[in-house]
């Protein structure tokens, strides 16, 4: 009965993303629409001036793949910038996304903004879920549908909650509680098992997030920790934007600690099986000892995925190192906040450790020695 709950709600939640998301679509007020190019047709030189920072014109045949001039062959200029950032690399039979643009004479004008990327990100995220399912099986499966799940309760409660102002930092901990139980049970089942690792997982979100929320304070953050944060900053009206970097400590770091909590309770589960008789000594004893190898490899996890997620931030700064001196790189908001976040998360792995471990002596025994 359980089981048919959960899977009555993982449908519910999938249901609630796919609405939300045609919703999107349909009131999105520039319309954007799929392209194919077939090939170069010329390229202009001398009416540009390279001072105005084009180098060329490339005049492309495009074939529109959608909309009312759908199979409609048409050209389209696409400027060469001499500042190689700001160009779109194309080639021929390459899909772009074009933007459709109505005159006063309803006379449609289309320009190239952008390589269409759906079709390799279908790729990567087909052969992950074909792998997992090859190599975990059932569980693969229900890692999916939990992965699934999670980002539905992302997209359909902890991003529209933030938005109408509700505290970032109360929303993600509900949320991590709700996304551990869902995945928890899903793997492990309805079992102390599993109530155990959603218990030591819960207890490290949470202290990793009242730790990124204390310090976030005693440093004076203002949560725009980027140059995008503050162009946009108009958007964030009504925005707790200060408590968001608690909340993607609490978030970030849930996967991880869920990790470790699940690991520890499982080991010892076997443990417990396999001898009836064990004490609650041995069963925290063994609980640590077996933390300490995960912490081992943990430790660095989250440390090095911010690092990785933040790599061009930490190449401007590195480039920049002659110029400011190590007191101004570490008061930089950006890098500050990266630091929280990744110690912050480590600590609530830390703490994971002995809670998941205390928590399995009390419920898989009955009697101490």
């Amino acid at each position: 009965m359980k089981k048919i709950l959960l899977l009555i709600f993982a449908i519910f939640s999938l249901t609630l993303f796919c609405e939300e998301y045609s919703a999107y679509e349909e009131n999105i007020p520039e319309e954007y629409i799929r392209g194919k190019i077939l090939y170069l047709e010329n390229t202009l030189k001398s009416e540009y001036n390279e001072e105005d920072g084009i180098k060329e014109i490339e005049e492309y045949r495009v074939k529109i793949l959608e909309g009312e001039d759908k199979n409609k062959e048409i050209i389209i200029q696409s400027p060469i910038y001499l500042e190689k950032a700001y160009n779109i690399f194309i080639k021929e039979n390459q899909k772009v996304v074009l933007y459709k643009e109505t005159n006063e004479e309803n006379e449609n004008k289309y320009y190239i903004v952008d390589v269409d990327k759906r079709n390799s990100i279908l790729i990567i995220v087909g052969f992950f879920i074909a792998l997992t399912i090859l190599i975990a099986r059932l569980k693969g499966v229900k890692a999916i549908l939990s992965l699934v799940i999670v980002v539905a309760i992302i997209y359909n409660i902890f991003l529209p909650m933030i938005a109408r102002g509700y505290s970032p930092i109360l929303i993600s901990t509900f949320c991590a509680l709700l996304s551990s139980i869902i995945t928890i049970f899903l793997t492990a089942g309805f079992s102390k098992k599993g109530v155990v690792a959603i218990l030591g997982a819960v207890a490290g979100v949470i202290v990793a997030g009242i730790i990124s929320m204390y310090f976030s304070y005693k440093m004076a953050m203002t949560g725009f920790v980027s140059v995008e944060a503050l162009n946009y900053s108009a958007l964030l009206q009504g925005v707790r934007v200060r408590e968001i970097i608690s909340a993607g400590v609490i978030l970030g770091s849930m996967g991880a600690v869920m990790d470790v909590s699940m690991s520890i309770s499982s080991a010892l589960t076997e443990l417990k099986n396999r001898d009836e008789e064990i004490t609650k000594k041995d069963i925290f004893e063994s609980g640590i000892r077996i933390g300490e190898d995960i912490i081992g490899t943990m430790v660095n996890t989250l440390i090095l995925a911010y690092i990785g997620s933040g790599i061009l931030s930490t190449l401007f700064i590195y480039l920049q190192k002659e110029q400011f001196p190590l007191i101004r790189i570490l008061n930089f908001e950006s890098v500050a906040a990266d630091i929280l976040r990744a110690f912050a998360g480590s600590i609530g792995i830390l703490v994971a450790v002995p809670i998941t471990s205390y928590l399995c002596c009390l419920m898989f025994t009955k009697k101490n020695s």
